[in-house]
């Protein structure tokens, strides 16, 4: 189950670039991407349990802090941005191809009707993702990647400029903009809830530990044999998922087609479900006034409604958010673990944040390709890994530490006096 939750669409698609790009380059870009795009995410979700659960990250807030937070995180990863892309992207690969755009509405109800069929019953999400689900689609992409083995198309000449000065750093960056740490942060209520309801007595970190482990070693395989396809494909396509189709076309004509259409709809619907049920179960915990049931209703008809009328301007306004959020999560998981057994020192929760977010703002407008070209020579020059999307990491750090060792003066010159 964890397995499918982390595995969208997005995931499938990045690691064909990866492959292709990354040329001799192979295994250190590729073992870049696998240390921020699943060992991240794992340590987030082991951090999460350790400390008790997911609402543990901000129990010591106020209860505004706590609400904006988490109400910020799901709608990002909700209803209005991650969850509408899983109906459209879908569409894209198992319908449009053999359709006209008129399908998008009846294809999203079905998407909808059947992410409502598995969401609305969160304690089988073990039997009926991991149990069904899962099995299919690794079954479906091994075939994929022995087709690759067995049938390889060529390879590129040159390979991409990103990867000849430091590959593995190139890696590093790909496998972070996944952004699969948000996704653990989210679905860490619904791991360790299905862990406690499969297993009531028995320790959560250990048996969690050991779900990590097996998730994150299929998730490695699945990201190293489509990567493995990439590396095998001889055509500069506009992206991986267009790679894997025409790939696929190439070697088994519509029938691939329509194979890879169902690997992605099926990457996306176990992913839909995950998030409906994250968003649901935080909405229903937080606002007794909702039950989950409604909540899961108004999620995924919300959901339905912006797949078809505006994905496209919500994804211009909500990708900066989303970007800027990968930092704060990290920062907010790093404090709790700081803060699990010292008392919360207001001050510099804040300014650690207020950092992580100056940060994002700055990486967002870099992705964006909206940073001004003054500022984007002087970051380059002066900002610690800028150049990797990840330039609020050091000035966090910093502020953080600073603030910290002034307050533990600050306390030790009153101790004295007083």
């Amino acid at each position: 189950m964890t397995f499918a939750l982390f595995l969208g669409a997005g995931n499938v698609i990045f690691p064909p670039q990866l492959g292709q790009g990354s040329g001799e380059f192979f295994w250190p870009a590729t073992i870049g991407f696998l240390i921020t795009a699943v060992g991240l995410p794992a340590l987030t979700l082991i951090a999460i349990g350790y400390m008790g659960g997911s609402e543990a990250l901000t129990n010591k807030l106020p209860r505004a802090g706590h609400l904006l937070f988490w109400g910020v995180l799901f709608l990002s990863i909700g209803p209005l941005f991650s969850l509408p892309r899983t109906f459209s992207v879908s569409f894209e690969f198992i319908a449009k191809p053999f359709f006209a755009d008129w399908a998008l509405l009846p294809f999203s109800l079905v998407m909808a009707a059947t992410t409502l069929f598995f969401a609305l019953s969160p304690g089988k999400l073990m039997d009926r993702i991991g149990k069904i689900l899962t099995p299919v689609l690794l079954l479906m992409l091994l075939f994929i990647a022995i087709s690759a083995f067995l049938y390889p198309h060529g390879q590129l000449e040159n390979t991409a400029e990103q990867y000849q000065s430091f590959a593995i750093a190139s890696g590093l960056s790909e496998g972070y903009m996944t952004m699969d740490v948000l996704g653990a942060v989210g679905f860490g209520w619904l791991v360790i809830n299905a862990l406690k309801s499969a297993a009531p007595n028995a320790p959560v970190v250990p048996n969690l530990i050991k779900i990590v482990l097996i998730s994150s070693v299929a998730m490695c395989f699945v990201y190293i044999a489509i990567a493995f396809v990439g590396a095998n494909y001889g055509i500069v396509e506009s992206n991986g998922g267009a790679l894997l189709s025409n790939y696929m076309n190439w070697i088994y004509g519509t029938p691939g087609v329509l194979l890879m259409g169902i690997i992605v709809t099926l990457a996306c619907l176990t992913t839909a479900i995950g998030l409906t049920c994250a968003c649901a179960e935080f909405t229903s915990q937080n606002f007794k006034s909702i039950n989950y049931k409604a909540s899961t209703i108004t999620i995924v008809a919300i959901t339905t409604l912006v797949a078809n009328l505006g994905l496209d301007l919500l994804i211009a306004i909500t990708l900066p958010l989303v970007v800027v959020l990968h930092p704060v999560a990290i920062s907010i998981i790093l404090l709790g673990l700081f803060y699990l057994k010292r008392p919360l020192n207001g001050l510099v929760y804040s300014l650690t944040i207020a950092a992580a977010i100056t940060g994002g703002i700055i990486d967002a407008l870099k992705i964006l390709g909206n940073m001004p070209e003054q500022l984007h020579n002087i970051f380059v020059n002066y900002l610690p890994l800028y150049q990797y999307n990840a330039g609020w990491i050091v000035p966090t750090l910093v502020v953080f530490a600073v603030a910290n060792m002034l307050f533990q003066s600050r306390e030790k010159a009153a101790q004295a006096t007083a």
